[in-house]
């Protein structure tokens, strides 16, 4: 007799000591880990009438793998690169066994990379004396007043400034780690004038080294990312230089009819050029996750995958690193045609952003200045006049934006999309055909709360 397969545990527990703890983002993120299988197993059967392709991730050249234990014995020195209190030890110790209820990307990746420098491990243990006062005071913790996780970048800070003075260790692969630590807890915590500070030194470092050679490429992943992850929060362009292989051809996905659309007006303006790649950069990101969802297959969700860096990493790069419209010539190009462009490039911004948070369980601190910014640009577009082309892109920035946002405001822009159907001549079921056939956002239900946003902004 065959024995039946296990079946799935339906219930996870999740241990909190007061009501308020069920919105902390840790309790979050395990409910949402936990929903994710039957979203995945919703998604296997593919939608009717959409065209899909066949995308895959490139593997790195050196996969990651695990070089610590789950949990670091305390008795057990020889992992660390320098003698370390009973304190520290109690603070390691602590980072490495509460995985089973925090999901902290990167966590396994980035401890092998501190774990191999004296200076690089105090990062470690002022984001592990920080997360353990975050436990114990709960709703009374407050960074600034984290005594034992300042006192450790402290520490840090002061030895890495030594080393910079040192022309030999100033270039070496522990003070670029150590640097980068700096620069993902200024990030975390929301010092983003710190970050400016780190993050532009390394570039003078990646920069006097004469590039990336010769380091670990977990190390130049995380240079890219940080950069990246700490430039979108101003919507800035990225600081340090990109190693040789950064980007790679993003395969042409798109659909018929935004191809058609944008081959229309780059006949008009060559600067909508790297909308037409900002768009397969976005379209890869939908195809890979979709398929990834109907597979079950959430590698993501393991700390030591960098598939995150991988996708978004790229594709934040690039739409950082577009033109704005006071860099475009004005005399070439109308200027309500380059703010529609700049939405564009926008929305793009904010769906990358909400997609990482939603379903990649990222923070993206970069969606509500993301959402200030084009609510200002989207006002100023209210009187262009567009021709049909341009009026079908502006009607998929109004009604992205506006699911994008409908959990801040439902009834954001719906004034503005109604006018553009009727200037198109369309009502809301054709209006919003054609918003899907260019770039749906379908991959989001089930993590936003969406209303059909044409619903009631149309006959």
């Amino acid at each position: 007799m065959k024995l039946s397969p296990p079946a799935e545990d339906d219930f996870v527990f999740v241990n909190v000591s007061r009501p308020d703890e069920f919105k902390s983002a840790s309790t979050q993120r395990t409910i949402r880990r936990r929903v994710m299988r039957d979203i995945g197993r919703s998604r296997r059967r593919t939608r009717p009438g959409q065209p899909t392709w066949s995308v895959t991730l490139r593997a790195p050249s050196n996969p990651v793998t695990e070089h610590i234990p789950v949990s670091i014995d305390p008795c057990n020195t020889t992992f660390y690169p320098g003698p370390m209190s009973d304190r520290a030890l109690q603070l390691m110790h602590f980072m490495t066994t509460d995985r089973d209820y925090v999901f902290r990307p990167f966590r396994t990746v980035w401890f092998s990379l501190a774990l191999t420098d004296t200076t690089a491990i105090l990062v470690a243990l002022a984001n592990a004396a920080m997360f353990l006062d975050q436990r114990l005071r709960a709703q009374m913790y407050r960074y600034e007043t984290s005594t034992e996780c300042l006192n450790y970048y402290g520490q840090c800070v002061r030895l890495v400034t030594h080393r910079l003075a040192d022309t030999h260790e100033s270039l070496s692969q522990g003070v670029i780690t150590a640097i980068l630590g700096l620069t993902c807890h200024d990030l975390y915590v929301g010092t983003l004038d710190r970050w400016k500070i780190h993050i532009s030194g390394l570039g003078r470092i990646i920069h006097l080294r004469g590039g990336y050679r010769g380091l670990d490429d977990s190390i130049t992943r995380f240079a890219i990312w940080l950069d990246v992850a700490g430039s979108v929060m101003e919507d800035s362009r990225p600081r340090l230089p990109t190693p040789p292989g950064f980007a790679s051809q993003v395969p042409n996905i798109l659909s018929p009819t935004l191809r058609n659309l944008l081959g229309n007006i780059v006949a008009r303006y060559n600067c909508f050029k790297d909308i037409a790649t900002a768009f397969n950069y976005a379209n890869f990101l939908v195809q890979y996750t979709d398929g990834s969802l109907c597979r079950s297959e959430a590698t993501w969700l393991n700390e030591d995958n960098l598939t995150v860096i991988e996708l978004f990493g790229p594709a934040t790069h690039f739409l950082l690193s577009m033109s704005r419209p006071t860099e475009i010539n004005p005399s070439t190009t109308d200027i309500p045609v380059l703010q529609l462009r700049e939405a564009l490039r926008l929305v793009l911004l904010l769906f990358l952003g909400t997609l990482k948070q939603a379903v990649f369980l990222f923070t993206a601190h970069e969606c509500e200045y993301l959402r200030c910014k084009l609510s200002t640009l989207i006002s100023q577009m209210e009187k262009a006049n567009y021709d049909d082309s341009c009026l079908k892109l502006h009607l998929w920035v109004l009604v992205t934006v506006s699911r994008l946002c409908h959990s801040i405001q439902s009834s954001m822009y719906r004034d503005d999309i109604s006018a553009v159907l009727n200037l198109l001549g369309m009502g809301s079921k054709e209006g919003l055909d054609l918003v899907q056939s260019i770039l749906s956002t379908d991959i989001l239900d089930g993590y936003l709360p969406f209303l059909p946003t044409l619903e009631t902004s149309g006959s």
